[in-house]
């Protein structure tokens, strides 16, 4: 029971400012434990015969410490088990129209259905679909009631919804290839439910922190993206492209930054599961942010880059955008999207470089970095320096033996800038400062071994004009300037 416990907690964080610990109602979750009060029952439903659907409470399965259910799945298509049926409750409401699962899964890609009705009248009824298909073993599935199964009547804040059914495997064909398998079940929470002897809403919704896809050590989201996407690891690149994390080369942070490499040697749909969304809880976009953003490299221009957003196994909402030849800062704001909706809970977040466009020879790798949802920022993209107050030299006198200096002045850039001053003597006077060396018409040498920003005159230095070229550095590159001349030194 403590598993179970703590895995409530996980599921259904208090949100900020609203219930407290001390009297907030905990959805009413079966666990088919020995304490369980929620009035589970474990009904059957079937065509007769040696196949028909079977279950029972059982224990001691591996990867779960108490009691589950275990389902034998039928041969029809319909199999099912109804878990719950209590007029006293409303299983979903407005506020939270999801249920949550853990479910032992024999095969992968399989649907799991979740079906509710009026126990009085069940042509009052919702059906939806897991957020997302079967991976063998154990893994916590959500059913989401704002999106119904298509062809079947959607959720009414008009209906009553008390009685729960689930489907293993939920088939159009008899004789699945599943039937006969066992899957087992346990701890089936109802958001909105609460556990007492009367019906309502708990108050309890979808919630997100904000995320930031950094690629840096402790990034553990990001880091399932090194990796190609399957049934068993779905997060990562698929279409045939391959990624890694790499030290930015492409100047999308400062020295050192972590970014995703992914380079396009696949179809030309090849593309990157950013995030896929395993238990349900959090969403990727909602009213107060609906935005995706992130940097980006392109080794080409007017390159498509689209973003996906998906409720399930289903593509919901798309947008696409041209990059630049080189570095991006992308910004999608799904609520300019006709399609896209603030109540949806979008369970997959994937990104497509260079979208549709045929592979290059030899492949060209793109760069993505600070991909930020649900009120996560994507930072400025680096800049090389560059002047915004010009450097002056300064001295109480320029005669032989006095000591000149010259400021480094005030650049814009990204990260650590670095100074290097060359010293120049020169015969013609400059009043106005420049962007490179001297020009030749001014007559100027370099003064060997001067480097530092202060100068002590010297006698090869009389009836010469003094001036200082500053370069600026950092890791995206470097920017001069040189300043106006000191008088006529004597």
């Amino acid at each position: 029971m403590l598993r179970k416990f703590l895995t409530l907690l996980a599921a259904f964080p208090l949100a900020l400012g609203g219930l407290s610990a001390a009297n907030a109602t905990a959805p009413l979750q079966i666990t088919f434990e020995s304490d369980d009060t929620s009035g589970f029952i474990n009904l059957d439903f079937d065509d007769a015969g040696a196949g028909h659907q079977l279950s029972s409470v059982t224990s001691g399965i591996a990867g779960n410490s108490g009691n589950v259910l275990k389902v034998v799945r039928g041969v029809a298509s319909w199999a099912g088990t109804t878990v719950l049926k209590d007029g006293t409750k409303a299983l979903v409401t407005s506020e939270a129209k999801y249920v949550t699962a853990n479910v032992y899964a024999p095969a992968a890609g399989k649907k799991l259905l979740m079906k509710l009705e009026k126990m009085t009248d069940v042509t009052q009824s919702v059906e939806a679909y897991a957020t997302e298909v079967t991976v063998i073993g154990w893994h916590v599935y959500t059913f989401d009631f704002a999106v119904e199964r298509t062809g079947t009547e959607a959720f009414s804040t008009n209906k009553t919804y008390n009685m729960a059914s689930v489907f293993f495997d939920f088939t159009i064909g008899s004789n699945p290839s599943t039937a006969g398998l066992t899957y087992y079940l346990d701890d089936v929470t109802f958001a909105s439910a609460t556990g007492g002897s009367g019906g309502g809403g708990g108050g309890n919704t979808i919630t997100a922190s904000p995320t930031l896809l950094s690629y840096e050590a402790g990034d553990t989201i990001g880091a399932l993206g090194a990796a190609e996407a399957g049934p068993t690891h779905p997060t990562g690149v698929f279409g045939g492209g391959t990624a890694t994390i790499v030290t930015d080369t492409v100047g999308l942070g400062a020295a050192g930054n972590k970014v995703l490499q992914l380079t396009k040697a696949g179809q030309p749909w090849t593309g990157y599961n950013a995030v896929v969304e395993a238990d349900g809880t959090k969403r990727i976009t909602n009213a107060a942010f609906p935005k995706v953003t992130f940097k980006y490299f392109s080794p080409k221009a007017s390159s498509p880059v689209a973003v996906q957003l998906f409720v399930g196994d289903s593509m919901d909402v798309q947008m696409i955008q041209n990059a630049n030849l080189g570095r991006n800062s992308m910004s999608f704001d799904f609520s300019t999207a006709g399609n896209w909706s603030a109540s949806k809970v979008y369970t997959k977040l994937v990104v497509f470089p260079d979208f549709q466009i045929p592979t290059s020879t030899p492949a060209l790798s793109y760069y993505f970095d600070e991909i930020a949802f649900n009120g996560a920022v994507t930072t400025g993209l680096p800049a090389k320096p560059s002047i915004k107050v010009a450097p002056v030299i300064s001295a109480k006198s320029v005669k032989i033996g006095s000591t000149i200096a010259s400021s480094a002045g005030t650049w814009l850039g990204s990260g650590k800038v670095s100074f290097k001053y060359t010293w120049y003597r020169c015969s013609v006077a400059a009043k106005t400062v420049g962007n490179a060396a001297p020009a030749k018409s001014a007559k100027c040498t370099v003064v060997a071994s001067q480097k530092t920003s202060k100068y002590k005159l010297s006698n090869s230095d009389r009836g010469k004009y003094i001036r200082a070229l500053i370069t600026a550095t950092n890791n995206l590159g470097s920017a001069t300037l040189l300043t106006k001349s000191t008088g006529k030194v004597g």
